[in-house]
Order: structure tokens, then C-alpha cells, then sequence
């Protein structure tokens, strides 16, 4: 089902215990897809070496949103759903100009 990286220990109760945990979260992870528990999301950016791009995840009162580059995605925080995009001004088509 999914690969884990093999971790070596020396106590057989340690060795336990890393069972009963893996099973226990695999086991809350199953109920809350079940469920379909809204996820909780920490506040997470990254930074890509080979592009220099930025992803950027963030959650308000009412969305949770996904930031990359100069794009943002809103999902409801409640039910998920995609909410839309908003982008910076420069990257709308047919957009006025306002001038001093």
C-alpha cells in the first residue's frame, strides 16, 4: 500500500511501538477521508531551486489558499471546493491602466 523506509531498531519494544503508531495514524487518516473531514493545513512555502518559483500555502478565516508564483487558488476550508483564482492586475487581459 505505501512504501516506508525500513528503520532499523534495536529494542523490540521501540519496534512496537513504531508499529502501533503507523497503524494507529493509518487508521485516523482512513476515518477522516471517510468522513471527509476538512483538512488542517499549516502555513507551508517552498521555494523551487531549479525554477526559482514559490508555492505558498496559507489559510484565512474563511479559505484555504494555494499560492504559486504570482496565481493564488481559494478553496472553501470547510467543504474543499475550489472557490476560484486571483491573479495581479498585470496578468489580466483587457485590463485598465489608471494614470496620474
Amino acid at each position: 500500500m505505501y512504501r516506508v523506509p525500513k528503520i532499523t531498531v534495536d529494542s523490540c519494544a521501540v519496534r512496537l511501538w513504531l508499529r502501533v503508531k503507523t497503524q494507529a495514524l493509518n487508521i485516523a487518516g482512513w476515518c477522516l477521508e471517510k468522513f471527509k473531514a476538512p483538512a488542517r493545513l499549516k502555513t507551508f512555502e517552498f521555494v523551487d531551486p531549479v525554477s526559482d518559483e514559490t508555492v505558498y500555502l496559507y489559510t484565512s478565516k474563511r479559505y484555504s489558499v494555494l499560492s504559486v508564483g504570482d496565481r493564488r487558488f481559494y478553496f472553501d476550508r470547510v467543504s474543499g471546493k475550489f472557490d476560484g483564482i486571483s491573479a495581479p492586475a498585470s496578468l489580466v487581459s483587457g485590463r485598465v491602466e489608471l494614470g496620474d
